[in-house]
């Protein structure tokens, strides 16, 4: 029970979970054999999770993807996998030729025999085609130099064990020394036994891929002689991917207590792993974890969990449930991701500005973020879909466009030097705080948010000599006016060398480009050479001294032309217009 085969006509892979009678069963010697099995992908099952007649004849792993296969002498409906050294020489050539070549001078190896033409069976044609494949011995010497591969992978080819004889393995422990990385993906191994076996052939490996497997796990309490004989072997392993194994994280924790030296860790796409419990007891070595896919949803069980991992540089959260990050101050005994400094966020569920700031208070020191929101409604009720009519949360996020979102994740996250795979430059950076102080002045004075949502704003105001004042956009005792006219904004306009102060109104639901038309108006230049004035907003030099004067900000016209006036300007607001030829 437990061990992996294909199945013999289709060739998916599957686990094998039971081996008898079908209820109701007589115990006649005569009854139907029948075969239990889980496939890898569901959708190859029958529907059913081990239940015939409403009994549980064994269980799965997934929803739906049990079948049960009829059994009979001389036709067994199960196909066993490949053996790695198999694959090696059907790939390389033999790995114990008549001639051993030289490893320390690496001279080329001969084989004893060169035949004129070989035959080859193509691989896919199921034994159906063979060609004929003239001096495919010299191919093979050219291409099976073991001693020099540093990668090798076998994904999808089903091995399911090491095989060969002892002095063949003797022999490729010798010849492959330098190996550094492995990919068994899409494997039909069934134990780690079988891993370590594998593992302990390769001397140098660092790297072992085995995604797509369905190894069943680690016992949580080993003996200490079993543990030392895993930990012997897997010390070695610096870097390990476990992506859609169906692993819990219980499963995960007990499994890479068997790799002390473990840097990376890969456990991408696993449907079990939706709650971080238990912390990692033996990883003080960890730098990087991908939890991306999987279907955890409280950020402060990651918090917990991972809060101890000294080394814990890199955290991959991409297309996780997370919907809300609380403030640090409600999570338990004020736990933050100190170490970490880049972490990707892409199709993130969060929808709050919120949620942005206390994720930059929970990892200060964060230097690359990659991020993006997830743009489908999400519902309130999570176990629910979504209905007609039914109430949706406001993505505030995806109320801004990606240039707007890019400047306020600047802002926020004070440390942050790449974005998106994009560098910040320190002009960028202080352009984008200015921005993050007018963003908030609005949507504080709107009524839209608590000045305690938003952690930079004060910081920032002191930063750029800005004040934090903010104006009520409805002040009480005036009654706004009614018509379009009431509707308008002022703008007092500044030009180099001159002390007039001129006076515009506009709409603030006005593009930036009708702006320049309207001052293209105003100073006499002609309508079509509106892309000649460019607009900057400003602030004063000194706060607490009106008369020090004013300093440009942000260039408004570039790249912003796409934004609304009043995205950027309030009534009153005092702008500087210069003037470019087009040569400039």
């Amino acid at each position: 029970m437990g061990n992996r085969y294909l199945n013999s006509k289709t060739l998916q892979p599957l686990t094998l979970r039971y081996i008898g009678t079908l209820p109701p069963s007589s115990n006649d010697v005569g009854d139907q054999i029948w075969l239990g099995v889980e496939y890898d992908d569901p959708s190859n099952g029958k529907g059913h999770n081990g239940i015939y007649k409403d009994v549980q004849v064994f269980q799965t792993l997934e929803e739906g993807s049990a079948s049960f296969l009829k059994y009979n002498q001389g036709l067994n409906p199960l196909k066993r996998g490949n053996s790695l050294i198999n694959s090696i020489e059907d790939r390389y050539g033999e790995i114990r030729p008549k001639i051993i070549p030289n490893i320390d001078n690496e001279t080329q190896s001969q084989s004893q025999i060169t035949h004129e033409n070989e035959s080859v069976v193509l691989g896919s044609s199921e034994n159906a085609i063979i060609v004929q494949a003239p001096n495919l011995s010299s191919v093979r010497e050219k291409v099976g130099k073991l001693e020099k591969l540093r990668n090798i992978g076998f994904e999808e080819e089903h091995i399911d064990s090491l095989g060969s004889d002892e002095e063949t393995i003797e022999v490729l422990k010798q010849r492959m020394k330098g190996l550094k990385w492995l990919n068994l993906s899409k494997n039909l191994l069934s134990s780690w036994d079988q891993v370590l076996e594998i593992v302990d052939c390769f001397q140098g490996l660092e790297v072992l891929t085995l995604n797509h497997s369905r190894i069943r796990p680690i016992k949580i309490e080993l003996d200490v002689k079993e543990k030392e004989k895993y930990i012997r072997s897997f010390s070695k392993i610096k870097e390990l991917h476990l992506s859609n194994c169906l692993l819990s994280w219980d499963e995960v924790c007990s499994t890479t207590a068997l790799f002390p030296n473990l840097e990376v860790l890969h456990v991408e796409a696993n449907k079990r792993l939706n709650k971080l419990f238990r912390r990692f007891d033996d990883l003080n070595n960890l730098k990087e974890l991908t939890l991306g896919g999987c279907p955890i949803s409280e950020w402060q069980n990651i918090v917990s969990t991972l809060s101890n991992s000294p080394k814990l540089e890199s955290l991959d959260l991409s297309f996780t449930s997370i919907r809300t990050i609380p403030s640090p101050s409600l999570t338990e005994n004020d736990r933050k991701l100190d170490s970490l400094t880049t972490l990707t966020f892409l199709e993130s569920s969060i929808s709050n500005w919120s949620d942005l700031d206390n994720l930059s208070q929970f990892a200060l020191n964060l230097h690359n973020l990659r991020l993006s929101v997830r743009k489908t409604p999400i519902p309130q009720d999570t176990n629910q879909e979504i209905a007609s009519g039914q109430t949706m949360e406001i993505n505030q996020l995806l109320s801004v466009d990606d240039k707007s979102l890019r400047s306020i994740c600047i802002a926020e996250f004070p440390n942050l030097t790449m974005f998106n795979s994009n560098p910040i430059t320190p002009i960028e950076r202080r352009d984008s705080e200015l921005f993050y102080i007018s963003f908030v002045k609005k949507r504080i004075a709107n009524n839209d948010e608590k000045i305690e949502s938003w952690s930079r704003y004060e910081e920032l105001c002191k930063l750029h000599n800005v004040s934090k004042e903010i104006n009520e956009s409805n002040e009480i005792g005036k009654k706004p006016k009614s018509g379009l006219k009431g509707r308008m904004i002022k703008l007092k306009i500044h030009t180099e060398g001159s002390n007039d102060i001129q006076e515009i109104s506009i709409l603030p639901s006005a593009r930036i480009t009708l702006l320049q038309r309207k001052l293209t108006k105003l100073f006499g230049i002609p309508v079509n050479q509106f892309e000649q004035i460019q607009i900057w907003n400003t602030t004063l030099l000194d706060v607490e001294k009106p008369e020090s004067g004013l300093e440009k900000v942000n260039k408004v016209t570039c790249p912003w032309e796409d934004k609304e006036v009043g995205w950027w300007f309030e009534s009153n607001d005092e702008i500087f217009v210069e003037f470019v030829s087009e040569d400039d």
